[in-house]
Order: structure tokens, then C-alpha cells, then sequence
């Protein structure tokens, strides 16, 4: 039985090329956002906030999300037509909380590939991403 961690919501979002490019020659991407329920979006508090002085200032944030797991389908979500679809989690995805405070205003960019842990069963239950913004 999948269990939901939290009570946030998180969107998984996925920035695709779309050919062109800006005035600046950047590429313009479009982005589709799966949103799901039932999450935990967590900073990591015992590292913070990170401010590296260099010849610039960057500024960073980690954090941890958890995500409901359902076998055999994946992470459940729903998408910005209202679709159920599952959630792909890459590690060219971001993370978007939306949430009431300065976090939700953050993408958070996905670290490395998501780990599926189980409960005492041996049953898949929930989803553990390692997620990052960096500021500058």
C-alpha cells in the first residue's frame, strides 16, 4: 500500500528545446510541470544556506524531497490539463514546492537519480530526491 509522506505539493518540471533561440543566443526552452501531492519538501538544515566568496557570490541551497511511490505505475501526479500521468524524475528535471514561503519561489534543480525506498514489507513506498538551488 503506498503511503503519501507529506502534505506539500511539488512540481517536477522538465524544460524542453524548443529549436530557437533568444536575442541572446540562448536556446528557449517550454516547460511542462507534473505536479504532485502528498510530498515532504525538506531543506537540509544542518548544511544551510551556502555562501562561497570568491571573485563572485554564489549562494546555494539543498534539499530533500520525498515523493509517493506506487507500484508498477511509478510516482503518481497530475499534470497542468488535469491528466493523472506519472512523474519521470532525471537528473534534468527540477523540483518546484509550491509552498507560502521564499522556497516557493525556487526550482531546485534534480541531483543525480532518485532512490526508491521500502517499508518493512519489502515494498516500494516512497521516493528520496537529493535536489539543489543555486543562486547567481
Amino acid at each position: 500500500m503506498t503511503s503519501y509522506p507529506g502534505a506539500d505539493t511539488l512540481g517536477v518540471v522538465t524544460k524542453a528545446p524548443t529549436g530557437r533561440v533568444d536575442a541572446m543566443n540562448q536556446p528557449i526552452t517550454t516547460e511542462s510541470v507534473v505536479w504532485v501531492y502528498g510530498c515532504v519538501f525538506e531543506p537540509v538544515t544542518h548544511i544551510s544556506a551556502i555562501e562561497k566568496q570568491t571573485d563572485t557570490i554564489t549562494s546555494a541551497e539543498q534539499a530533500w524531497a520525498f515523493l509517493p511511490y506506487v507500484a508498477g505505475v511509478g510516482v503518481p501526479g497530475v499534470d497542468d490539463n488535469g491528466d493523472q500521468v506519472a512523474a519521470t524524475i532525471t537528473n534534468s528535471c527540477w523540483i518546484r514546492p509550491r509552498r507560502a514561503d521564499p522556497q516557493a519561489q525556487r526550482d531546485y534543480k534534480v541531483l543525480g537519480l532518485p532512490q526508491i525506498h521500502y517499508d518493512i514489507d519489502g515494498l516500494p513506498d516512497h521516493v528520496l530526491v537529493n535536489c539543489e538551488w543555486r543562486a547567481g
